[in-house]
C-alpha cells in the first residue's frame, strides 16, 4: 500500500515509463510464479508460509504473546525452507523465463532430421514398445545426461529401436537427442508432481516432468497400448496418430502455436467422449 501512496505522490518529473515497467515487470513475473506453482505441492507450501505471516500479525496485533514469539522465531527459516522445498518449481520458473521469444534469439537453432526418429517411434508404437525420446531445444539438458550412459550417435531408426528393445541395458530411462545427434541413453528424467496425472505410468510422469520444466519435445510409446504421446511445455498431446507425429513434432520445433492449440483441442475433445 505504501508503495502505491508513493506513486501518487511522486513529483511530475518522474519517470513515469520506468515507473509502468517496474509494475509491467513485477505481475509478468508474479503470473509466471503462479502458472507455474498452481498444479504443484509448491502452491500449497507458499500458502502454509503466507497463514504462518499472517497468524504472526495477528498475534501481535492481539496481544498474544508466546503466540507472537514462537511464530516471530519461525518466520526467518522460511525463506530457507522455501529455497530448499521449491528447487524443482524454482527451476521450472527459471525454465518459463528462458522460452521468452525474445532470448531464444542468443539460443543456438535446433536442427533434427525427424524421418528416423519418427520411423522409430511409429515401429515400436505398432510392436507395444515402451520409449521416452527426447529432442532438446533450446535449454540444454547437460545436467541430465552427464548421469546417464554417453553414446555421441547418428541418428536412426534401428539404432533408436536397438537402444529400447526390452532386453536391451539400455532401455530403461530416455533417449536425449541434441543437434541431430544422439548425446545418451538410459537417462533418468525429472517426475512430474502434479496430481491431475497421478494415475500415469513412470514413462508419462517422467516426460511431462521434463517438458515443465524446460523446453524440450518429450515423445512417449507406451508398452502396454502402443499410443504416443508428446509432452511439451507442461502439456500432454494424447494419444498422437503415426500419421500426424512428423507434422506435429515439426510444427512444435518451430514453435507454431496454433499446431500445438489444435493438438490440445483434439485431446480435450476424445478425453469428453467428442468423436473427431
Amino acid at each position: 500500500m505504501d508503495f502505491f501512496r508513493g506513486l501518487y505522490i511522486i513529483p511530475w518529473s518522474k519517470n513515469y515509463i520506468s515507473i509502468s515497467l517496474d509494475v509491467l515487470i513485477v505481475a509478468f513475473l508474479i503470473y509466471k510464479t503462479y502458472t507455474t506453482l498452481r498444479r504443484t505441492r509448491g502452491i500449497q507450501l507458499l500458502l502454509g508460509v503466507g497463514i504462518i505471516w499472517i497468524s504472526g500479525s495477528l498475534a501481535e496485533y492481539l496481544g498474544f504473546e508466546l503466540l507472537e514469539w514462537i511464530l516471530t522465531n519461525i518466520r526467518p527459516a522460511l525463506v530457507f525452507a522455501i529455497i530448499v522445498l521449491l528447487q524443482p518449481e524454482l527451476r521450472r520458473l527459471t525454465g518459463d523465463l528462458a522460452r521468452i521469444r525474445l532470448l531464444r534469439l542468443f539460443f543456438l537453432k535446433p536442427s533434427f532430421d525427424l524421418d528416423p526418429i519418427v520411423e522409430a517411434v511409429r515401429a515400436m508404437s505398432q510392436e507395444k514398445v515402451g520409449s521416452i525420446i527426447v529432442l532438446v531445444k533450446d535449454i540444454s539438458l547437460k545436467d541430465i545426461s552427464e548421469n546417464a550412459v554417453p553414446m555421441d550417435s547418428i541418428v536412426t531408426s534401428e539404432i533408436l529401436q536397438t537402444v529400447f528393445f526390452k532386453n536391451s541395458p539400455l532401455h530403461d530411462g530416455a533417449v536425449i537427442i541434441e543437434q541431430n545427434r544422439i548425446v545418451c541413453a538410459a537417462s533418468y528424467l525429472p517426475m512430474s508432481s502434479s496430481v491431475e496425472i497421478s494415475t500415469l505410468g513412470a514413462r508419462h510422469r517422467s516426460a511431462l516432468g521434463l517438458s515443465e520444466e524446460t523446453d524440450a519435445i518429450i515423445i512417449v510409446t507406451s508398452e502396454e497400448t502402443g499410443d504416443i504421446t508428446i509432452c511439451y511445455e507442461g502439456e500432454m498431446i494424447h494419444p498422437v496418430k503415426p500419421l500426424e507425429l512428423k507434422a506435429l513434432v515439426s510444427g512444435l520445433m518451430s514453435g507454431n502455436k496454433r499446431v500445438k492449440e489444435e493438438s490440445q483441442r483434439k485431446t480435450k475433445d476424445k478425453d469428453s467422449g467428442v468423436i473427431i
